[in-house]
């Protein structure tokens, strides 16, 4: 079958779509990847990847829709599986037109995604919500299966043989990345190192750590806080980057890395930072990078949302904290640090749960098996 995989949101390398699901499906089925990103065509583990474009501004993104749509003519995919909302919209009359199967991935709460996005304006904010959430919701009528990444999505979607839960769970890898103990002989106050791993914004508590980070680091001067992953906007970085010149090298912005290559870093980590604010779609959906920390058998403190404290009571492998309040934040992170045993229970309970439940193998299996019934 040929698969065509559609995002023109997200980076062609995006840790779901391309390397857990993308990959998965390139197993069984000709797979091409149309997503965010400048260059030519190439193919990566088995994976055909076509780049749309890159967008500075969200009305750049109609012409992202438009290239879209030039690779479904020019591809005639048998499959089509797009990931953002407004492909919903944008797909439409191709999927009542066509005689094509396509899936709907939906990875971010219907409503709450849209209803807490700032630059769209407040008068029509609830109101472009509802339609995209009512929409998402009408899917399972609309297109032949749709997927959800969350299980507290699972309430808001009809029960239907055609909706399926295939959530976000860690891809390990390596699977030899061995459980360092990286507590042995631990002193904080001679090295301690802070780690993020994701999207850098506002919202995701990234000036939160850099005040956090201010009030611990004249207790702790061997603290760092290396910040791994793509700022947005361009003001928020040049913020960083002077706070990071300011730092002496305390705080070190490393930019995108591939999860492939995370394992140099995060040897060297000592606790994984998850302070995203207070947001609708972030309390109803579960921080992926607590899984890629788990696998390095690295300790978290996250927001204290409920569905998170939840997790972290029935598996504790780190802690919970109001991340909006940085002396609460930074309370936290030294409480940790001056109890190494707690770290290290946290440590090996994070690594051993990763490898029991929370990996994709059981979840890229589900997928390949719908696509099986697709065929």
């Amino acid at each position: 079958m040929k698969v065509l995989i559609l995002t023109t949101v997200h980076n062609w390398n995006d840790p779901r779509i391309f390397h857990k699901e993308a990959c998965t499906l390139a197993k069984e089925h000709e797979v091409t990847l149309a997503a965010v990103g400048e260059g030519p065509e190439r193919v990566v583990n088995g994976v055909r990847v076509r780049l749309l474009g890159t967008w500075n501004k969200r009305s750049d993104r109609p012409k992202l829709w438009m290239r879209a749509y030039r690779e479904i003519f020019r591809l005639k995919p048998d499959a089509i599986h797009f990931h953002d909302p407004e492909l919903a919209l944008v797909l439409l009359p191709y999927a009542l037109l066509s005689n094509k199967k396509i899936v709907c991935d939906v990875h971010e709460h219907p409503y709450a995604s849209i209803a807490g996005r700032q630059w769209i304006p407040k008068l029509i904010r609830k109101i472009t919500a509802s339609f995209f959430s009512s929409l998402l919701k009408l899917s399972s009528y609309i297109y032949d299966q749709v997927i959800l990444a969350e299980e507290s999505y699972k309430s808001i979607f009809p029960a239907k043989k055609c909706v399926h839960l295939i959530q976000n769970y860690a891809l390990i890898p390596n699977p030899d990345i061995p459980l360092i103990d990286r507590f042995n002989g631990f002193n904080p106050y001679e090295r301690l190192n802070l780690i993020y791993i994701g999207a850098i914004a506002e919202e995701r508590g990234a000036l939160k750590m850099i005040d956090m980070f201010s009030k611990l680091k004249q207790r702790y001067p061997g603290l760092k806080l290396h910040l791994v992953g793509n700022v947005r906007p361009a003001t928020l970085l040049k913020k960083l980057e002077t706070k990071a010149d300011q730092s002496g090298g305390s705080i070190l912005l490393h930019g995108y890395i591939d999860l492939t290559k995370f394992e140099s870093l995060t040897s060297q980590a000592h606790i994984g930072l998850v302070p995203l604010q207070f947001h609708p779609n972030f309390q109803w959906s579960f921080a992926t990078k607590i899984f890629d920390y788990m696998i390095y058998g690295i300790p978290s403190v996250a927001s204290n949302f409920p569905l998170w404290k939840s997790f972290f009571d029935q598996y504790p492998c780190g802690i919970t904290v109001d991340a909006s309040n940085p002396d609460e934040f930074a309370a936290a992170i030294s409480k940790l640090a001056s109890s190494p045993e707690q770290l290290r229970t946290y440590s090996r309970n994070g690594y051993k749960m990763v490898r029991e439940k929370f990996n994709w193998d059981k979840e890229g299996e589900k997928l390949i098996d719908i696509y099986r019934r697709l065929t």
